[in-house]
């Protein structure tokens, strides 16, 4: 097991660095909203949801409604998706519009944010500066062909707050992959505790034992660039699929382009909350989207070479392999946490000096952004 040297290896019994409220607390939820999820980037989706003028989608970020919108001039726009008016939400879901128009009162905007209708304005607005009162921006940015979005707009530029990842996963190139496989499915339990269980390779052996038994955790890699986390291992001698290096997918035909590394399993956190999972045939998102202080809804995207056949009974059975793993396993052993992080005798005692350090790291870039 290798660990990178610019990851904090977590000591024994001081690595965990967050309190138990952090896991239950209402209170602690609505100011993480606020002090991490509205001040970082956030992945919302990929450019192929957003094909073609007026392809908008919308989501929920720390609380923030938000939505994102392809113009006219086929430029990427993010706002908030708040009327400027009354403050009603403007838009649900994902669809297309010619102009974003709010549901209460009509005011009308157009899809570069500028306000461009307000009705009974001579009689009621007669004073209205109406190029004040555009649609309230977000910063948008896109890697690959996924899109993020910053709430506050402070955040780094993208291309610096990724670090190394475009090096280690660039291979891949997203945008040139097609869909496969999608779901989404819900848990009852803090999200961070299914990011902890995600970095924390000392798991695999023992919630794993049948599903990832293809693969050699001694033999793997943990990296750490910037606030984010990859890990790669091979396949063992006696795991099926090892050809491919792609053992639980063997049927997929392997991505062109991918060095020696990014053809081994790989599972990787794109900080706070996007969970990444690779192979010599699939890049996989898994999103996941904190609804509650104990209440977590996760969102999987499976892609794969441009020229692999897909059909229902392929795309079903890599779906079902994905929640397997990080619904039946990960998500169970989350639940476990949960259930006992309000009793007294819960405490978190001594961790690995190297499985589990990642998660002091996590706990670091949490900190350091919740706190600034």
């Amino acid at each position: 097991m290798a660990y990178a040297e610019s990851a904090r290896p977590a000591q024994p019994g001081n690595g965990y660095q967050l309190p138990p409220e952090a896991y239950y607390q209402q209170d602690w939820f609505a100011l993480e909203a606020r002090q991490l999820f509205r001040r970082t980037w956030n992945f919302v989706g990929e450019t192929r949801d957003l094909q073609g003028a007026g392809a908008y989608l919308t989501t929920d970020i720390g609380g923030a409604p938000i939505l994102v919108v392809r113009d006219g001039d086929g430029e990427l726009r993010a706002y908030h998706n708040v009327c400027r008016h009354r403050g009603a939400k403007l838009l649900d879901g994902n669809g297309r519009c010619t102009a974003i128009v709010c549901p209460y009162h009509r005011w009308r905007y157009d899809l570069d944010g500028t306000l461009s209708n307000v009705p009974q304005q001579a009689a009621e607005f007669a004073d209205l500066e109406v190029s004040e009162w555009g649609l309230l921006p977000a910063a948008i940015a896109e890697w690959a062909g996924l899109v993020f979005v910053n709430p506050d707009g402070k955040a780094p530029a993208l291309e610096s707050w990724l670090a190394g990842m475009p090096e280690l996963l660039g291979g891949f190139a997203p945008d040139r992959l097609k869909v496969m496989s999608s779901g989404v499915y819900e848990f009852q339990a803090n999200w961070k505790f299914y990011i902890e269980n995600h970095v924390d390779w000392y798991h695999l052996w023992y919630t794993h034992p049948k599903t990832l038994r293809m693969w050699d955790h001694h033999a793997g890699e943990m990296l750490q660039t910037g606030a984010h986390w990859a890990s790669f291992e091979p396949a063992s001698e006696s795991g099926s699929g090892a050809e491919t290096g792609s053992a639980m997918t063997p049927a997929l035909k392997p991505i062109e382009g991918l060095d020696q590394r990014q053809h081994q399993n790989g599972a990787h956190l794109l900080f706070p909350n996007l969970t990444l999972f690779t192979g010599a045939g699939y890049f996989a998102t898994g999103l996941v989207q904190p609804l509650g202080p104990e209440r977590t809804r996760m969102h999987f995207r499976a892609l794969v070479a441009p020229e692999q056949e897909v059909n229902a009974e392929l795309s079903a059975s890599i779906l079902q392999v994905f929640r397997e793993i990080t619904e039946v396993e990960d998500a169970d052993m989350t639940q476990r946490l949960q259930a006992a992080v309000r009793s007294d005798a819960y405490a978190v005692g001594p961790m690995t000096m190297h499985h589990e350090a990642p998660i002091a790291r996590f706990h670091d870039e949490y900190l350091a952004v919740f706190n600034a």
